[in-house]
C-alpha cells in the first residue's frame, strides 16, 4: 500500500517552495533539486528561486514497495547518506540498486535489506515495446550490456548488478546505469539540448546492413529508455538527443 507524503519539499533559505511550485513543460533537460538526477520536459518549477523537481520528487510517497525486492519496505528520505573520505572530504555512501548511480538527494531506503532507489527509478516501466520487440526490466541478467560490454556495473567505484532492459530475443541488453551515463555524457559534450535544437545527421557510410539494423535498433531503444528515465512521452524525445546519446555506442 502506498501512503502520500504531504510535506514541504525543497525550500530555500528565504522562503518555502511548497506553495510556489507550479507544473511547467519546458522542452529541455534539467537537474532535479530533489533527487539531483536529470529530467526532461514536465517539472515543478518554483519561480522565486528557480528550483525544479521531477513529478515523482514533488509528490513522493512516505512508504513504497517494489516487486523486485519482495519483503522490502522503502521509506522516503530527503537527505543522502555520506561518509568521510580522504582529505576530510565527504562523499555519497549509497547507490541506487536500480541504476547504480550515487544517491545524492531524495531517495527511498530499506534499512532492513540495505536497498536504495531513486524516485524515478522506482517508477521505471517493467516492460517496453520497441519496434515490435518486448524489452523486460530485469534485475539479474546473463548477457552483456551492448554499451559497456559487461554483465555488472563496474567503474572502479562500484560493483553492482543494477537493472537492465533486455529484449525477449536476448540480442539486446542495456544497463539502466549506462543509459543514465549516456545522457550525462551528451550533456557535458554538447550542452543542454531539446526538441527545438534541430536534426543532426549521422553518416552510415561504410556500415553493412547488419550494422545499420543494429544502429536503428539502438536508436529506437535509446529513445524509449530515455523517455522512461527522463519521465517524458517518447514521441517528444528529440531525434537530436537520440543521435547525440547514441554516439556513446
Amino acid at each position: 500500500m502506498y501512503h502520500n507524503c504531504n510535506m514541504s519539499i525543497v525550500g530555500s533559505s528565504d522562503h518555502d517552495c511548497y506553495d510556489h511550485y507550479e507544473l511547467k513543460d519546458y522542452k529541455q533537460l534539467f537537474k532535479c533539486d530533489g533527487c539531483k538526477m536529470k529530467g526532461f520536459g514536465p517539472r515543478y518549477h518554483c519561480a522565486p528561486c528557480g528550483r525544479e523537481l521531477h513529478k515523482e520528487c514533488r509528490h513522493p510517497k512516505s512508504t513504497i514497495y517494489h516487486d523486485y525486492f519482495g519483503g522490502s519496505t522503502f521509506t522516503f528520505r530527503r537527505e543522502p547518506y555520506t561518509k568521510l573520505a580522504s582529505h576530510n572530504r565527504r562523499e555519497f555512501s549509497k547507490c541506487c540498486d536500480a541504476c547504480g548511480k550515487d544517491v545524492c538527494g531524495f531517495s527511498y531506503r530499506c534499512e532492513e535489506n540495505d536497498k536504495d532507489l531513486h524516485p524515478c527509478c522506482a517508477n521505471l516501466e517493467e516492460k517496453l515495446l520497441i519496434d515490435n520487440t518486448i524489452f523486460d526490466l530485469q534485475s539479474n541478467v546473463s548477457s552483456k550490456c551492448i554499451r559497456c560490454k559487461k554483465k555488472k556495473i563496474t567503474d572502479g567505484a562500484r560493483d553492482v548488478r543494477g537493472w537492465s532492459y533486455v529484449s525477449s530475443c536476448g540480442k539486446y541488453h542495456f544497463h539502466v546505469y549506462c543509459m543514465v551515463e549516456l545522457v550525462h555524457d551528451a550533456c557535458m559534450r554538447y550542452g543542454v539540448v531539446g526538441p527545438e535544437t534541430g536534426e543532426l545527421a549521422r553518416s552510415s557510410n561504410g556500415r553493412g546492413s547488419r550494422a545499420q539494423k543494429m544502429l536503428r535498433m539502438i536508436k529506437s531503444v535509446v529513445k524509449i529508455i530515455l523517455a522512461a528515465l527522463l519521465g517524458y512521452p517518447t514521441m517528444l524525445i528529440s531525434n537530436v538527443i537520440v543521435d547525440l546519446v547514441s554516439r556513446g555506442f
